[in-house]
């Protein structure tokens, strides 16, 4: 009898052991047992349940589904199915409002900080390579038809002194030969520095409408109602839609 006793508080001990644990769900299935320690606006922090006192981990909350805790409450993040398509763990720029000018966003971005979504505008990779073969196209394709044209002119200006100077060199200038060289070298670098132009120009104003969508969203529901109206026969019901809006 004690036996059986003692074996039916154990089951009950280890079944209670299991339930006094976090389990972190990440979105591809997988399960971590832990004691999760903080939950920032970015990041989950936790350590292994079978690890009191060991290493702190961080797991993204973009890649985390939700947390059951030991107390049985769940918690989901990023409830809606699809933002991973269009949303980033970036924090948004300070400053950003619509409309705003590619000058006026520039210098609020740093290229390197770019995650890529699946609702992004424009190509980084593509804008490359159409200023590779014409200089200033890829800046064309991001929508800044200026700025593009603007390196379009200084590719054409710095190819027609080259001819000029190889021109002259032809006649035994020496200074011809120079100015031809040191043009060419000019036509490479303005091909080279289109190049990375309309690839950091992409990838800001991709960040920009990242942080667009963030800052300023705005649901829709329209759906039809009925209305009472007081008339002179009573009142009346009347069919409508109604419009709802919610920033």
């Amino acid at each position: 009898m004690k036996r059986l006793f003692a074996f039916v508080v154990l089951v009950f001990a280890v079944a209670a052991s299991s339930f006094a644990q976090d389990i972190i769900v990440r979105k591809n299935g997988d399960e971590i047992v832990a004691r999760v320690l903080e939950v920032t606006p970015e990041v989950v922090k936790y350590r292994h349940y079978h690890e009191p006192h060991g290493v702190v981990y961080s797991a993204r909350k973009t890649e985390v589904l939700m947390v059951r805790y030991e107390n049985g409450r769940n918690e989901v993040f990023n409830a809606d199915p699809y933002s991973y398509l269009y949303t980033t763990d970036r924090v948004p720029a300070a400053g950003v409002v619509p409309g705003m000018k590619y000058k006026q966003i520039k210098n609020l971005y740093n290229h390197k900080d770019y995650t890529s979504t699946m609702a992004d505008r424009y190509n980084p990779t593509w804008a490359g390579i159409a200023s590779f073969f014409v200089p200033g196209l890829g800046q064309i394709v991001c929508d800044e038809v200026g700025r593009g044209i603007a390196w379009l002119c200084a590719y054409v200006g710095c190819g027609i002194v080259a001819g000029v100077g190889a021109g002259l060199s032809e006649y035994g200038s020496e200074s011809g030969a120079v100015t031809c060289g040191v043009a060419a070298a000019g036509v490479l670098a303005v091909n080279v520095c289109s190049i990375i132009d309309g690839i950091r120009v992409a990838k800001k104003k991709n960040m920009y409408e990242q942080d667009l969508r963030k800052v300023f969203t705005c649901d829709v529901d329209l759906y039809p109602s009925v209305n009472y109206v007081q008339t002179m026969h009573g009142v009346q019901p009347t069919a409508g839609l109604t419009l709802a809006m919610k920033f």
